[in-house]
């Protein structure tokens, strides 16, 4: 029998046995959402959908080719929800909300599933006006275009999520295992974990304060571009901000947005590349601890992703690897010849290649990285000249000194005096 939704080139296997009963639960979401489900290739080429008439994408002229506008957002969330143990909430170029789960059985990963685009609001005039707007840079057709959003459904952004686990147990029911179930066990351990935590310090008469150090360690991942670290590192923080405010949403959701403000404030590349304030708001509109960590671990991988290819966006995996390790190990003793043997080359080939690369020498990258957070603890913090020097990895306070005036015209004493 042939079935709607194959999977290209698969003739035969688990995989496609599986697909009659996907397609029937795929299906039976769309049709009660009339939210269309895409499947895209690991390519981000498209294959198929639930509800192609239903696809106010396909309006865009350039859909479906290789110039379309949305192929690079698309292909980033893709990667992003590999990373995660649920579907990937994420915004498109014209303001619309989609949700990225992995076809993924026995560890290979076939494609990916989209359901969306979600038009989220309480007015649809308001969000027609808005997504008016965004669009008016790409080539639709407006006559294939008005109709398709106007028989859009409307949802509240509280709703989302309930269409997010709607969504992914439509495909985990068919491709394995029970999320919810185990999801809702998890929460429940850690809270036990955060509870017996809690009882712990009390008992052994520990001051807590707030860790500063996991929030640094995290915001200078970010910085890195880091996907892997900043996993693990978010974890560390959240965790620590949760047993710090007692497991008080209302406290840990203010620290996370305070967070997320100060580490986009002089970025604007990430306010113009994507819209924080969605997830943001998301953050501070979640009823529960998951949820809430659901948005916030969305925002981290993105601004993430996002920092990577602004430290580099070339062609060169060695030079990639070789910027993602400084910006994450700065503190470290790093030389041009450790890192060489770190990726594997010859130390006057990385030493060519990172100048072609990056424009500028590797020392002169390495120091303005150094330099880049050292300023921000002149600014911030009140450790001494000497302990800044040694926390961002210089060795010498008289070379930090020096290359800091020749780099910001200014010696860092009376860098510091302008902010005190």
């Amino acid at each position: 029998m042939q079935h709607l939704y194959e999977l290209p080139e698969l003739k035969s296997g688990d995989i496609n046995k599986k697909m009659p009963r996907l397609e029937t639960n795929l299906v039976a979401f769309s049709q009660i959402t009339k939210i269309p489900i895409s499947f895209f290739s690991n390519n981000g080429k498209y294959i198929w959908s639930t509800m192609d008439e239903a696809r106010i994408c396909s309006a865009n002229t350039s859909f479906g080719t290789d110039d379309f506008i949305c192929t690079r957002n698309l292909i980033s969330s893709m990667n992003i929800s590999l990373s995660l143990p649920e579907a990937y909430i994420f915004m498109c170029e014209a303001g619309l909300i989609h949700l990225c789960n992995p076809l993924a059985l026995d560890g290979h990963v076939y494609g990916f599933l989209i359901a969306g685009p979600i038009a989220m609001g309480t007015s649809m005039e308001k969000h027609i006006g808005s997504l008016s707007n965004r669009i008016v840079a790409f080539e639709v057709d407006y006559v294939r275009l008005i109709p398709l959003i106007k028989n859009m459904n409307m949802y509240k952004p509280s709703e989302i999520s309930y269409l997010n686990t709607l969504f992914q147990n439509a495909i985990n029911s068919v491709m394995g295992g029970s999320p919810s179930a185990s999801l809702a066990n998890q929460q429940y351990k850690e809270q036990t974990e955060i509870g017996e935590k809690l009882i712990s310090l009390k008992k052994e008469r520990i001051n807590l304060e707030y860790p500063y150090e996991s929030e640094n360690e995290l915001a200078n991942i970010i910085k890195s571009g880091n996907v892997d670290l900043c996993k693990k590192g978010f974890g560390k923080y959240m965790e620590d901000i949760i047993v710090f405010e007692g497991g008080n949403m209302s406290l840990v959701k203010l620290r996370l947005i305070g967070f997320f403000t100060h580490i986009t404030q002089n970025q604007y590349e990430w306010q113009t590349n994507f819209d924080q304030f969605f997830y943001l708001e998301r953050i501070n509109e979640s009823q529960t601890l998951k949820e809430m960590h659901q948005f916030a671990i969305s925002l981290i991988l993105t601004l993430t992703e996002s920092m990577a290819q602004q430290n580099y966006s070339g062609g060169s995996s060695v030079i990639k690897e070789v910027v993602s390790y400084v910006n994450t190990n700065f503190k470290e003793d790093i030389t041009l010849s450790k890192l060489a043997e770190h990726v594997h080359v010859n130390s006057t080939y990385l030493s060519t290649l990172f100048k072609q690369e990056m424009g500028i020498p590797f020392t002169t990258y390495l120091n303005n990285i150094r330099l880049s957070h050292s300023e921000e603890l002149l600014r911030t913090s009140y450790h001494s000249i000497t302990e800044i020097c040694l926390m961002v990895g210089f060795t010498s306070p008289s070379y930090f000194t020096k290359v800091f005036k020749k780099h910001y015209g200014i010696g860092p004493r009376e860098y510091r005096l302008q902010y005190q």
